[in-house]
Formats: structure tokens, C-alpha cells, sequence
């Protein structure tokens, strides 16, 4: 269904009708430097192929604004072109990506979003700078991009504060089961990775051929901020792969420390083992039976013995 539509004459915004016939006529009537704008979401067959027909859209640039599994993309037909872009959320250890595609043609945009948060920021924003929205659906066009980029720093960001916390607990001294966690957000930054790296060097070539060519420092700099947000992707992934190598050391030496202990345990109730076996064995003519002080002997031996052990595993660190 469409969301928004205006024509903005000047930067001017001027609201019109949200029929095939009404943006028909809107079409018709616009000068030099006006634009058709025109938003949906979630749209159907029927509807995207009216507006489709009304704008004169590509059928295959149609199919591709209907099946939102595109990867993201700029592709460039006769009299239009299509940037193909996914909007990032994150939530409690989980990233959400929904597609968008922009139309941009002479003198308008078409934005078509499936899902995911609404796109009337970019809008609002576009509409705050009226000389920059005098340049034509150019301008539109790069506060949408900006907007959607914008996301993707502010959830890198997101993402290195959850990277510390799993650090934090990695390297505590009370034990932790942060590997499940650790598997979860390279998922997520593998899905984050998918929806900003494929679009870094589309960004830069439509930066060296943007017209009109004003607006081609402000696309640099949205492929700067892609830059830097993949970037901080690939130091998250690498963050989190030293953090599981680090975890699974400590678990290795927790183990380890763990085997120490019970080797030292077994260690010292063999020797009472031991000694309570010899005497067990029911031989006759074993002369310490008849001592007086055989039994508390034994006793005493056992246990210096127990002590004796039990002080030099202490001392080497094994208990």
C-alpha cells in the first residue's frame, strides 16, 4: 500500500492523491526541477504493477521490488535505476534486516519497503533542507541512503557494547557458558555483514556518476560510512573469535585444573587403600597382627602419610 505521496516543487512538499489517474496527472504536471515521491509498504502484485506502469518501471525491476530476498544491489535500466538496500534492527542479541528499494527516476523516487522500521525520518529529514531537495529526487534519494547507513553505525556500535560485556565475562574470575552466546552473535554479525558489505562498492561507483554531479560528495560520504561500518563489522567478528578461542582455553585449563584435583584426590586415599589392602590379605605369620601397638601404628602411618601428600600437592599448586 503507499505510505506517502508528494510532489515537491522548489523543496516545497505538496501533497497529492494516491491514485494511478492522480499520480498520472501529477507526472504530467511537473516542471524542470519538481519530483514525484512516492513511499510503499509491503505492496501487492496488482498494486506494484500500477504504479509500475505509471511511473514506467522495468518488469524486471518490478519482480525485484516484489521479491524481498535481493541481495543488495544498484542496477541501472534505460530511464531509471533500482538500489536494492536492507534496513538493520538489533534487539536483545538478534538482527532484524528488511529490504528497501528505491526507484530513482529524472523526476521522481519510489521507495518500497517491506517491513521494518518506517522510512519517514529520511523523508522528514529530506524535507528540513528545501534547497537540497531543489536538486531533485537525487537529493530524496540520498536521505533515504542516509538514514538506513546511519542505522548501521548506530548498530555497530550496539553490537561492540554486547562484544565488551561477552569480554567482561570471558576473562571473570567465577566461571561462565558464554559460547552459546558468543555462536548466537557471529550469526548475527554474519547477517549484518551480508546486508552492508555487498553494497560498498555500488555506493562508490554511483558516487562518481550521481547527477547532478552536487550530489556526489554526499553519496563519498555515505560510502565513508559504509566503509566504516564494515569495518566495525570485521572487528567484531574478529573480536568474537579471539573471545571463543579465549573462552575455550578456559575451559581447557579449568579441566585440566579439575583432573589436577582429582588425580591428587586419588593419589592420597591410595596409599590408606594400600596399607589396609596388605593387612587385609588374612596371611598367618604376619608379625605386626601380635604387636600391641600394631593398629595405632598403622593408623599413624596412614595418616603422616595422607598429611605428607596432601602438603606437597598443596605446595605444587595441585590442590
Amino acid at each position: 500500500m503507499i505510505i506517502d505521496c508528494a510532489v515537491y516543487r522548489d523543496g516545497t512538499r505538496e501533497d497529492t492523491g494516491q491514485h494511478s489517474d492522480d499520480l498520472a496527472a501529477a507526472l504530467a504536471g511537473l516542471g524542470e526541477d519538481d519530483f514525484l515521491w512516492v513511499g510503499m509498504n509491503n505492496p501487492t502484485g496488482d498494486e506494484m504493477n500500477r504504479i509500475g506502469t505509471v511511473l514506467g518501471l522495468h518488469p524486471l525491476a518490478i519482480e525485484d521490488a516484489l521479491e524481498a530476498h535481493q541481495r543488495p544491489k544498484i542496477e541501472r535500466y534505460k530511464d531509471h535505476l533500482i538500489m536494492s538496500m536492507r534496513m538493520v534492527s538489533y534487539s536483545d542479541d538478534d538482527i532484524t534486516t528488511n529490504e528497501v528499494n528505491l526507484f530513482l527516476g529524472a523526476n521522481y523516487l519510489l521507495t518500497v519497503r517491506h517491513g521494518g522500521p518506517s522510512l519517514v525520518e529520511g523523508r522528514r529529514r529530506a524535507e528540513r533542507r528545501h534547497d537540497a531537495l531543489s536538486h531533485g529526487p537525487t537529493a530524496a534519494l540520498y536521505s533515504v541512503v542516509d538514514t538506513i547507513v546511519d542505522r548501521y553505525e548506530q548498530v555497530a556500535r550496539e553490537l561492540e557494547t554486547d562484544v565488551e560485556e561477552i569480554e567482561t565475562s570471558v576473562f571473570s574470575a567465577e566461571p561462565t557458558s558464554d559460547s552459546t552466546r558468543i555462536y548466537r552473535l557471529k550469526r548475527e554479525a554474519l547477517e549484518f555483514r551480508r546486508a552492508v558489505v555487498p553494497l560498498k562498492e555500488p555506493v562508490v561507483r554511483f558516487s562518481e556518476t550521481a547527477e547532478p554531479p552536487e550530489a556526489r560528495p554526499y553519496f563519498r560520504d555515505i560510502a565513508d560510512h559504509l566503509g566504516r561500518a564494515a569495518e566495525a563489522i570485521d572487528t567484531i567478528d574478529h573480536l568474537l573469535d579471539n573471545a571463543l578461542t579465549a573462552h575455550l582455553a578456559q575451559l581447557s585449563v579449568q579441566q585440566n585444573s579439575d583432573m589436577r584435583k582429582l588425580a591428587a584426590g586419588a593419589t592420597i586415599f591410595a596409599i590408606p587403600t594400600a596399607i589396609a589392602g596388605i593387612y587385609g590379605m588374612n596371611f598367618e605369620h604376619m608379625p605386626e597382627l601380635s604387636w600391641p601397638v600394631g593398629y595405632p601404628l598403622c593408623l599413624a602411618l596412614m595418616g603422616s602419610a595422607c598429611v605428607y601428600t596432601y602438603r606437597r600437592f598443596k605446595k605444587s599448586g595441585w590442590l
